[in-house]
Formats: structure tokens, sequence, C-alpha cells
């Protein structure tokens, strides 16, 4: 409610009217970041002092303004094919997405996988971070990404899905179903025997600057010790990436 009469205050004064396009993106971008700290302040009481937010959101904002000027450059000089990938895209009405992600950190022996749940209005529902102790194949390790990301919708009880990631060997895989005897291929035999639980579903390739939010996930597992999922409320290391994927649709 909070944010929502601000928008009404601004409205009736005209004074979205007199912004230019950047300077709405960034009052959108500091209106989702105060209405985050009241949800976290309502749920689980971990919201930021006034100092620490204004602090985060001169960060957020430097960060977020990096992210759309890498993105205007990237708009104006890429020829190749790929360039049609030009912003993560919602899902249809009805449907929820899931990115998955994985990081092989070999100074440390360490794998992990990351998810992210949006629906179709770009909305955060769920994040996973993992790590799993040792070195595996880049395609095995993101295979049981999407395996996870197949068991967290599952789990949510959600029907009509599509599954994204930037892996073009699993990706393609799930999509012919043709599969063999490796592990990659063991993992992907789970998964489509799996997504027979499910009403309708899909898979889709992107690259991996659109798969960015599922990638911090990934990284975020590297950190940690046990699973994390997150419900609802999205964690702050993803903030930028979660606001610049909202916002570029």
């Amino acid at each position: 409610m909070l944010v929502a009469n601000i928008l009404i205050k601004l409205k009736k004064e005209d004074i979205l009217i007199k912004l230019k396009k950047e300077e709405i993106k960034l009052v959108a971008v500091i209106l989702w970041n105060l209405w985050n700290n009241h949800n976290g302040a309502v749920s689980d009481g971990s919201c930021k002092d006034p100092l620490s937010l204004v602090s985060f959101l001169l960060c957020f904002l430097n960060q977020f303004q990096e992210a759309i000027r890498n993105s205007m450059t990237t708009k104006h000089t890429s020829t190749s094919p790929q360039s049609i990938f030009s912003q993560w895209k919602i899902p249809p009405t009805g449907y929820v997405k899931a990115n998955f992600d994985a990081t092989v950190l070999a100074s440390g022996d360490i794998s992990s996988i990351g998810v992210v749940i949006r629906d179709a209005k770009g909305n955060f529902m769920v994040g996973l971070a993992k790590q799993i102790l040792g070195l595996f194949d880049p395609k095995v390790i993101e295979s049981y990404a999407a395996k996870t990301a197949i068991k967290l919708l599952l789990d949510l009880h959600l029907h009509m899905i599509i599954l994204e990631g930037d892996c073009q060997k699993v990706v393609k895989m799930i999509q012919s179903t043709d599969t063999d005897a490796s592990p990659c291929g063991m993992l992907v035999d789970d998964i489509l025997i799996d997504t027979q639980n499910f009403a309708t579903w899909e898979t889709s390739w992107v690259p991996r600057k659109l798969n960015n939010v599922a990638h911090c996930f990934a990284k975020y597992g590297c950190c940690i010790s046990d699973d994390f999922i997150w419900r609802d409320f999205p964690p702050d290391f993803i903030a930028t990436a979660l606001a610049a994927d909202i916002i570029s649709n």
C-alpha cells in the first residue's frame, strides 16, 4: 500500500509526466527496493535501517545504471544472430518460468547450482542456491540444476511451466528427448519422466547474459555449506539483476 499510495500521489500531481524515461525507471527501482524492504520488515523483521537502506539504494542505482549502459552498448554493437536475444522474457499468462544455472569452482573443488522461479508478471516466487562438493563436467552439473528446478516446480504444485537455461547441450537434449547412458543423459531421463506430471511444459535456451538471476544464485551457492531457498522475497544479492529483467519487459 505504501508504494501504491506514492505512485497515486505522483500521478495526481503529474510528476511522472514531467520525468524523462530514464528518470521514471529510477523511480521504479527506488520504489521497488522500498517495497522489498517493507516486505522484509513485515515477514521476518529482516529490514534495513534508514542509513543502510540509503547506502544500498545508491549502490543499487549505480549497478542498475551500469547494467542499462552495457545493455544499450550490446544492442548497438552486436551483429551476431544471438543479438535477437536482447532481454529476458516473462512467461505467458498462466505460466511460470524457472531459470537454472550451474557454476564450477576449480580452485575449491566445488560445484554449485542456482534456480529462480518467476510468474507471468516477472515477479519473484522462489530462489534456490546449493553447493555440491566435488568437480563435475559442466554439462552434468547443468543437468542437475535443471533436474533440481523441475523438482522445485513439482514441490510447489505448479502445472504450466517453462524451463530455461544457458547450456545448449542440456536444453537440446531435453527438447529432443534424445538421451544416452552418460551421466548427463541419465539426469535428462529423470527430467523427462518428471515433466510428465505437468499439464504443459516447454524448455528454452537463452544466452548467459539473459540468465543472470539464476547465475547469481549459482555463484552464491559456492559460498554456502547447505541448501538455501528463498520464497516470495528475493535476497539482496539478486536485486540488481532481478530489477533489470523486470524493467526490460
